[in-house]
């Protein structure tokens, strides 16, 4: 998530509640194509509106309730760095508040501090050993600072605190796949679903498990029916475009990918996709262009890197695949499969010289 609020499809499960008894911490979900994007957390308070919640916080400025929530309001309206303050305020009054923790978390995941929003979310969890929401966060955090089995073993006491909640499922799933683990997501997955038949993220995420399994056809019926319930779900064209591109169906892949770019102009997914695709067609000049603006845009991102690297092997120029290969695995030194490809163009770049 590049900040504020997550987007993107999910199902939402809720952390502590406020003084309304409704939840203020919502975890989404992203459905990314490599199945490691975790979107991010995104706020809502149902209760009354930031000027209420403000008032109700002058009115007694012992309340840590109506403290925290003005500060899931202000989250929830975009406004995460001024939520800091009400948040600090409130752990000067109890430094042990697991919800207050979490929040903390919350803004610092909206800075993209991802080392220390995991530090608060390990806070809260150990204010609060029962607390959900704090191990979701935690969880989330890790994944996005490359630390996939932590984020696997937070996950997994969140599935076993919650087993009925679909999120907590879908986030472990997700991150056994990052982990090189399909099959095992696969079944956390259908478990999701078992609970929530409804569920896009769980039927889009079982299709990019599929996909990874080499299965590219049951990918495309599970995604077909993330689509039949959210058409416009940028990340499921994205999914159906792998699929296609595994069944070597280059033109129809490079039209998904095309839709999921109007779907969504901010997804790096669609953009990589969309320069695989073209140079599966044997277009090389037009892949490399496409996957440079990529890189320009998303400079830190492993995945684009290793797109580039692939689409300049494609056209020989080997030199420079290695290096754009190398730089991907310097971003992301636990992929295991850019690890495989950066040794076999080395072998490859070493042959030809």
């Amino acid at each position: 998530m590049d900040g504020g609020a997550a987007g993107g499809a999910g199902n939402k499960g809720g952390s502590g509640s406020g003084s309304s008894g409704r939840p203020r911490v919502f975890f989404v979900y992203g459905v990314g194509p490599d199945r490691r994007r975790l979107m991010g957390i995104a706020m809502t308070y149902a209760g009354r509106g930031l000027d209420a919640c403000k008032m109700a916080v002058r009115s007694n400025p012992g309340d840590n309730e109506a403290r925290l929530d003005y500060a899931s309001a202000l989250i929830g309206a975009g406004r995460a760095g001024e939520a800091a303050e009400p948040i600090d305020e409130a752990l000067r009054m109890d430094r042990t508040n697991a919800e207050a923790l979490v929040l903390r978390g919350v803004v610092l995941v909206a800075a993209l501090k991802w080392a220390e929003a995991a530090q608060a979310f390990e806070a809260a969890a150990a204010a609060d050993p029962g607390s959900v929401a704090a191990r979701m966060g935690r969880a989330m955090a890790c994944a996005r600072l490359g630390r996939h089995a932590d984020a696997i073993e937070s996950f997994g006491e969140a599935v076993r605190l919650d087993p009925s909640s679909p999120d907590a499922r879908i986030g472990l799933g997700g991150a056994l796949a990052r982990a090189g683990r399909p099959a095992e997501a696969l079944a956390e997955f259908d478990e999701a679903l078992r609970v929530d038949p409804d569920s896009v993220a769980a039927h889009a995420n079982r299709g990019y498990a599929l996909v990874s399994m080499d299965r590219p056809r049951k990918a495309l019926a599970a995604l077909a029916r993330a689509l039949g319930i959210e058409p416009g779900l940028a990340a499921a064209h994205v999914g159906r475009g792998r699929a296609l591109l595994d069944m070597d169906r280059h033109r129809r892949a490079l039209a998904a990918f095309a839709r999921a770019a109007r779907l969504d102009p901010d997804s790096v997914d669609a953009r990589r996709g969309r320069a695989e695709a073209l140079d599966r067609l044997g277009r090389h000049k037009r892949a490399l262009a496409a996957i440079d603006r990529a890189a320009a845009r998303w400079p830190r991102s492993a995945d684009v890197h290793h797109t580039r690297s692939i689409v300049l092997c494609g056209m020989g120029r080997l030199g420079e695949a290695v290096a754009a290969c190398e730089e991907a695995a310097r971003l992301d030194p636990d992929d295991k499969i850019i690890a495989e490809a950066l040794a076999d163009m080395r072998r490859l770049a070493a042959g030809r010289v």
